[in-house]
């Protein structure tokens, strides 16, 4: 890029009268600068490299172009920094690409902060109009202003953002939502793409914001201004026409736009002037569904057909063709598609528009003629029809915006924000650019006037005489814009004129304006005419300046367009002329100075040319100072720099200069009380004019290179401190290596002379040496050897005792296991056979009812059988013998079958005694609930043998159906009969295999043998007799008895071991117990102790009054004496003096004596107040614990009801305390411990194993019984959350105002001052003496009562660090990343040793664990700012040590680095690009420039089971709870 200004260094002194000065240049090379004798104008100065880089340009010592070019310069090239402070200016620097500074954490961060607390941001402007409104209670404005593609309309878009976020409103309207909306609107009929911009807005617009007396947004209303009608039908090359025309081309084919009858944009003749009609990386379909999703949003999505009409009418009118016909006429086809097009769309008739497109009306005295017209103006007159067209589409699409933006409420203020053209000129300049110029001339005269009167305020408020300051009055130039005879006045008069031609009134222009100094003539043109503006000299073309400003539409084409529906609006058409422009024009300015005391910020937004180089993937940026400069001027930045510099730039408060320049003072100076004082002492001293410098009541102001002479003066006492220090050390380091050479020297001659012995009378000689290393290289042996020894036998003892525990925990385990499957073996063979003794007794049960019933079958079927005359008599003696013998054997089976089911019901009922007993056992013994499992297999059988009774009995129901149908069949029962003599022969082979089996058992269980057999002879006895089975019963009730026995046993067993616990449980109660007495008797022998002392206390008392009284009787003694011997008048004077002392020292004693009776009774009111607190605190959560103790007594009770009403209400009390007390910190704290204390209690006594481990047997009693509170646990758990975000939100509005003052502002670290100069942002009405201080200690403080209070209440206090030391963390970081002047070694060393004091804290309180891990990002940047940046290795040591910061965050602060002095270096730009090259393969970093500080750790409430025993709680009687009575 090409150089304005080049940076050098003067190589000699300049002296007067010299010819040229010897510079050399940054890049090394040398030159010559030649002077004018007559009158040498030196080149500008430089500001010192501790100035350069400022955020303010006013804080630079000089002030001119070459300074604020190269301050841009290094704050955009090298820092990567886009915006700068000038003044009340805010200069953006347009980088062209995404920056990670626009999120919602930077705006957050912003959010409530001074203008100058942060680096320049868009932000900050926001946030100080946004201020000035809430706090001042007046209108704001705030205006955006640049050139094409500058970045206006973004800015415009992120202050509009701003406002939406912080002002928030609660209604359902999304007021914020709409006005954002609003933006791809306008855009997208405003906007149109330029050769510098391809978003360019081609119309000013004026965005007022209204909010209500909250300060929140209720609604907004827009108006436009210079709107670029022209580039509807002409767009210059490469430039396009405006985006909704190609969005719509786009969607062509689209159901919804097939009605528009659409082409591609290259068909028509109004979108294809430029050439090229995309955009490269912008999608028009995309754009037109945002444009579209956008209306909706407003509400406006019916309104979409009327538009996309219109805008198609305008396409196709472009596209109607106009031909000649002769020399002065011309006509339109009424077959041309395109004109019958617009006609449909619009509404309008065919005719009436072909007539009066090449028609004219003229109106006569008689009468009215219709003239035709020729071709070029017919088509003059269409593209005036389709300009108008659209600036009325274009103004109703704003008003209906401004109805949706409306919200029904009273406008209390507003904020504006306007977004117009800054002062343009291009190669070829046209009357867009006159009145854009135009335009900017008024708001810089508005501008100047502003900035003047702003210095005026603050000289006043300074108390400094104001002195009149000669700047630049742009008037004459706006006088021959718009005065009488100007350049508008001579356009309007040509205009009115028929044949007038832009010819003939440049040519006036020549003639009446040729005297005008700001007006000239070119040399190599008469078709142009330059102005000399206050930016620049413009030259404008004067081609169709009368042509635009008649902008000439015919009325008969008004009152066509009139009759159309679609264009029907509450406004009506009229013809625009010039004078329209300037009624637009002027109401701007005055909408913008709408208030002449209302305080308005400023925004100058900066376009700085790049050139891309592709290389690879590679874009490079490149600074352009010649087009920088020229903007600087163009938009007054420059201007406004003149005007300060011309009275006092320079600003330092007393504070910042003493401790900036306190080393330039001299012991006398410091040694002042009031710093006030001792600056202006030194000042006088080291500046002896007295107009180079102010005082006023905060500040000192300095004229230009003040400041720079001071930071010289500096610079060179600190040099010459640094070469004394450095020659003193010197001179020390090589004094002692001298010593300790010449020390060594004279050592080594004593020992070669002999005269240096080791013993007396001996030299050292070689063979001494010799002998004394042998002794000690035999020691060192030997003591190797007496180690060794010892290591290996204590290395063998090791492994030998190891070997034996080993052992015999083997053999423990072994044992142990032997026994375990002994008795699994006895368990399993004893339940088995116990198994097989209930099947044997059920199954001889059902055998003997089979056989009773078969008898009696048998019997009937017997009778039912048909007699015949010769086997009567047999069968009459077989019955008489059958009955005779069946009725004894009926008799005698039913007489058994009742014994037995008498049996059976006694063995049912015995089982089940001995089952419930059993049952007893096992829930005493954990080894018995593993036969539970094989008693329900037991049950199991049973009910399968049941099954098969039943079965059974079915099937006898069966025979007896058969054996009623069936009486003849005889044979049929008999084969029944075999078949059950089957059966027996089944079973009896049944039992033989019982008989192996139990054969087998014999071997295993050699107790059993016996009762094997026995029933084998049982088995066999059941097979001959039915009879014998009484004797089994019995033997079976034998057995059950015995089993009784064993249960009773068994029992016995519980009920001692039970006894054994009762035992031990009352030994454990007694021991408790006599604890407590001994604790009572403790506590009562303290009460007799302070009772004693009391007493002791009162005697000594008693004694001090009795020898006072005898003091006072022995004086009066004394007097009495005196009396008696000394009887003159002296003396009796002297006695009356005595008594009036006395009587004085009386009453003294008395007021001393009433004054002790106060402060006895206040130390009393004290010690109760003690005794009270002490009551209180006795048990932290003694809330908690009185609460579940009225929760278990309706547990007691069993109520229900009384439970839940209790729990209600307790959930619902805490609730309203934690409501009514949002901000008291104590009490959230309270109950936040309290309540998850509750929580504990609810589980500590639940009843759940895992939360009864700790607890001990009294408080295993006082569980709960009766209800499971496992859903009030969760409830209450999610009370606890709520408490504790609350709990943290008032901590944190305590700690954000104290923490960027306490970490970063305060100077733990004396004479390590990091202050620097600042400029207009650091302007304050208050003198910071009478500010308080917060330091580190001060927030150490503060937590240190945090802490406190958190444990007097009993609560983990590790819940409440972490997060409190995140917030600290997070927020100091985020000050360090938006903050250029807290990035300095320095700084770093300070933040350090902040951090250090917080460790310390934590130490000392013993919560370093899990929290000073929220410090390490900080720890890392502080260590950022101290470590070297120059070499590789540096940058491995960054990459490595600073893994908890993100790629942003080292670039940023590598960036904004800035050194305090000039013994500093600035980081190089290659070096922050090595950096940032091996960091983007660092995974998982992330891309957020900010922390989070609302970030909240994951809550979890630790189980703390409580020692304390409930009934032994005391409340005392401070509590006021007389109305709990103990149960």
């Amino acid at each position: 890029a090409e150089h304005v200004w080049k940076s050098a260094e003067i190589l000699r002194d300049f002296k007067p009268g010299d010819e040229a000065l010897e510079l050399q240049l940054d890049d090394g090379t040398e030159m010559v600068y030649p002077l004018d004798k007559s009158s040498p104008q030196l080149p500008h100065l430089r500001n010192p490299d501790i100035l350069v880089g400022e955020n303010d340009l006013t804080a630079l010592s000089y002030l001119h172009e070459p300074a604020v070019l190269h301050n841009l310069k290094v704050r955009f090239v090298e820092s990567n920094i886009i915006y700068s402070y000038c003044g009340i200016i805010l200069v953006a620097v347009n980088p062209y690409k995404q920056l990670h500074i626009y999120g919602d954490a930077v705006l957050q961060a912003y959010s409530g902060q001074n203008m100058g607390a942060m680096d320049p941001h868009i932000f900050a402007v926001a946030e100080e109009a946004y201020k000035q409104m809430a706090r001042n209670n007046k209108n704001q404005s705030v205006i955006v202003s640049g050139e094409s593609g500058a970045g206006k309309t973004v800015s415009a878009r992120y202050v509009m953002r701003y406002f939406a976020m912080v002002s928030k409103s609660s209604s359902k309207t999304h007021v914020e939502d709409k006005v954002l909306a609003s933006n791809p609107i306008t855009e997208a009929i405003g906007n149109a793409k330029t050769t510098r911009n391809d978003n360019s807005s081609r119309f000013g617009k004026y965005t007022e914001i209204s909010f209500d007396r909250r300060y929140q947004i209720i609604g907004a209303n827009m108006r436009t201004y210079l709107m670029e009608k022209s580039r509807v039908v002409s767009q210059s090359e490469n430039e396009r026409n405006y985006h909704i025309f190609y969005q719509m081309c786009a969607c062509a084919e689209q159901s919804e736009f097939k009605s528009l009858r659409l082409c591609d944009a290259d068909e028509f003749r109004y979108t294809c002037m430029g050439g090229e009609t995309g955009i490269e990386g912008v999608d028009d379909r995309k754009d037109m569904e945002e444009t579209r999703r956008t209306f909706s949003l407003l509400g406006k999505s019916h309104h979409f057909s009327d538009v996309f009409k219109v805008l198609a009418g305008i396409l196709h009118l472009g596209n109607v063709e106009i031909r000649n016909v002769g020399s002065d006429r011309s006509s339109v086809s009424s077959s041309d598609q395109h004109l019958a097009a617009f006609c449909d769309l619009l509404g309008v008739s065919p005719d009436g528009v072909t007539r009066w497109l090449c028609h004219r009306r003229i109106a006569m005295v008689a009468e009215t003629v219709v003239k035709a017209v020729p071709s070029e103006r017919a088509v003059n007159s269409r593209d005036a029809l389709a300009k108008q067209i659209y600036a009325h589409l274009f103004d109703c699409v704003i008003q209906k915006i401004n109805a949706a933006l409306q919200v029904p409420g009273k406008q209390h203020s507003f904020i504006g924000v306007l977004d117009i053209y800054g002062f343009e000129t291009f190669e070829i300049n046209s009357f867009e650019q006159f009145c854009i110029n135009y335009a900017n001339e008024k708001l810089q005269q508005q501008f100047n006037l502003h900035v003047f009167k702003l210095e005026q305020d603050e000289y006043m408020k300074e108390d400094i005489p104001w002195t009149l300051i000669d700047f630049y009055d742009n008037q004459p130039v706006i006088d021959l814009i718009e005065a009488k005879m100007g350049i508008l006045d001579l356009l309007d008069e040509e205009c009115l004129f028929p044949q007038g031609t832009d010819q003939n009134w440049l040519q006036k222009l020549y003639n009446y304006l040729v005297d005008n100094p700001l007006f000239e003539k070119p040399r190599m043109s008469n078709k142009a005419f330059i102005i000399q503006h206050f930016a620049d000299k413009v030259e404008y073309q004067c081609r169709g300046f009368l042509e635009k400003n008649r902008d000439t539409l015919y009325e008969e084409l008004v009152d066509t367009m009139r009759t159309s529906k679609v264009l029907s609006a509450p406004r009506t058409w009229i013809l625009v002329m010039h004078s329209a422009i300037l009624i637009t024009l002027s109401g701007s300015l005055c909408l913008v100075s709408y208030d002449s005391k209302q305080p308005r910020t400023w925004i100058l937004v900066m376009h700085s040319a790049i050139l891309i180089t592709l290389s690879g993937s590679l874009c490079l940026v490149r600074y352009d100072s010649k087009r920088v400069v020229q903007q600087l001027r163009a938009c007054g930045v420059l201007e406004t720099i003149h005007i300060s510099a011309q009275s006092y730039p320079s600003r330092w408060t007393y504070i910042e200069f003493y401790s900036r320049y306190s080393v330039l003072m001299s012991q006398e100076e410091l040694g002042l009380n009031h710093k006030k004082l001792a600056c202006k002492t030194v000042l006088q001293r080291l500046i002896q004019d007295s107009d180079q410098n102010k005082f006023g009541r905060t500040k000192i102001f300095f004229r230009a290179g003040q400041v720079a002479y001071l930071e010289k003066l500096r610079l060179d006492r600190l040099r010459k401190a640094c070469l004394t220090i450095q020659k003193h050390v010197r001179g020390w380091s090589h004094r002692r290596k001298f010593l300790r050479m010449r020390e060594a020297a004279i050592v080594l001659q004593q020992y070669v002379r002999g005269q240096r012995q080791v013993l007396q009378h001996k030299t050292v000689t070689a063979a001494v040496l010799k002998q004394g290393w042998a002794s000690v290289v035999i020691q060192r042996y030997w003591r190797s050897y007496l180690t060794r020894q010892i290591y290996r036998m204590v290395h063998s003892s090791s492994i030998i005792i190891q070997a034996f525990t080993r052992g015999w925990i083997a053999r423990k385990r072994y044992k142990k296991m032997v026994e375990v499957q002994k008795a699994l073996i006895l368990q399993k063979y004893a339940r088995a056979w116990l198994a097989r003794r209930r099947f044997q007794s059920l199954r001889r049960l059902v055998h003997n009812v089979q056989l009773s019933y078969r008898c009696q079958k048998l019997g009937k079927k017997l009778e039912d059988q048909p007699q015949t005359t010769t086997i009567k008599a047999v069968i009459d003696n077989l019955t008489g013998y059958l009955t005779s013998n069946l009725c004894v054997g009926f008799r005698l089976l039913e007489e058994h079958a009742e014994e037995v089911e008498r049996e059976n019901k006694e063995v049912e009922r015995e089982k089940q005694e001995v089952e419930r007993e059993k049952e007893e056992v096992e829930r005493e013994k954990e080894e018995v609930e593993r036969e539970k499992e094989e008693v329900e297999r037991e049950k199991e059988e049973v009910e399968r043998e049941k099954q098969e009774v039943e079965r059974e009995k079915e099937e006898v129901e069966r025979e007896k159906e058969e054996v009623e149908r069936e009486k003849e069949e005889v044979e049929r029962e008999k084969q029944e009969v075999e078949r059950e003599q089957e059966e027996v022969k089944r079973e009896k082979e049944e039992m033989e295999r019982e008989k192996e089996e139990v054969e087998r058992e014999k071997e295993v269980v050699k107790t059993e043998k016996e009762e094997v057999e026995r029933e084998k002879e049982e088995v066999e006895r059941e097979k001959e007799e039915v009879e014998r089975e009484k004797v089994e019963v019995k033997t079976e009730k034998e057995e059950v008895e015995r089993e009784k026995e064993e249960v009773g046993r068994e029992k016995e067993k519980v009920e001692r071991e039970k006894e054994e616990v009762g035992r031990e449980k009352e030994k454990v109660e007694r021991e408790e117990v006599e604890r407590e007495k001994e604790e009572v008797k403790t506590e009562k022998e303290e009460e007799r102790e302070k009772e004693e002392v009391k007493r002791e206390k009162e005697e000594v008392k008693r004694e001090k009054v009795k020898t006072e009284k005898e003091e006072v009787e022995r004086e009066k003694e004394e007097v009495k004496t005196e009396k008696e011997e000394v009887k003159t008048e002296e003396v009796e004077r002297e006695k009356e003096e005595v008594k009036t002392e006395k009587e004085e020292v009386k009453t003294e004693k008395e007021e001393v004596e009433r004054e002790k009776e106060e402060v006895g009774r206040e130390k009393e009111k004290v010690e109760r107040e003690k005794e009270e607190v002490e009551g209180v605190n006795m048990i932290p959560n003694m809330a908690a614990q009185l609460l579940f103790m009225c929760v278990r007594h309706a547990d007691y009770l069993n109520d229900g009801a009384k439970l839940k009403s209790l729990m209600n209400a307790i959930i619902c009390g805490v609730k309203k305390v934690i409501t009514d007390h949002r901000e008291d910190f104590e009490l959230l704290s309270f109950w936040l411990s309290n309540t998850y204390h509750i929580l504990s209690c609810l589980k500590q006594y639940s009843g759940e194993e895992e939360f009864m481990k700790q607890n001990s047997p009294r408080q295993k009693k006082n569980c709960l019984q009766n209800f499971d509170l496992s859903e009030h646990r969760q409830i209450f758990s999610d009370l606890a959350i709520r408490i504790y975000h609350q709990f943290i939100s008032v901590m944190e509005k305590t700690l954000i105002p104290m923490i960027v003052p306490c970490m970063l502002e305060h100077e733990s670290l004396q004479d390590v001052s990091s202050m620097k100069p600042t400029g207009f942002r650091k302007r304050s009405s208050s003198i910071y003496e009478d500010q308080e201080v917060c330091t580190i200690y001060s927030l150490i403080q503060q937590l240190s009562l945090y802490h406190s209070t958190m444990s007097q209440h009993g609560m983990e206090e590790g819940l409440a660090v972490k997060q409190t030391f995140f917030l600290v963390g997070a927020d100091t970081l985020n000050n360090i990343l938006l903050r250029k002047d807290m990035c300095s070694c320095r700084k770093g060393m300070q933040i350090r040793c902040n951090i250090s004091h917080l460790e310390a804290w934590l130490k000392e309180k013993d919560l370093v664990q899990g929290t000073m891990a929220t410090l390490k990002p900080l720890c890392q940047a502080a260590w950022l700012l101290q470590v070297n940046k120059t070499t590789d290795d540096d940058i491995k040591d960054i990459t490595e040590q600073c893994s908890e910061l993100s790629p942003v965050q080292i670039v940023k602060i590598l960036n904004s680095y800035t050194p305090n002095d000039d013994f500093e270096k600035r980081v190089a730009p290659s070096f922050v690009r090595k950096i940032q090259g091996l960091l983007q393969d660092r995974e998982g970093g992330s891309s957020q420039l900010m922390l989070d500080t609302q970030y909240r750790f994951q809550v979890t409430f630790p189980f703390t089971p409580s020692s304390q025993a409930l009934e032994l709680l005391e409340i005392p009687s401070s509590l006021r709870l007389g109305f709990l009575t103990r149960i």
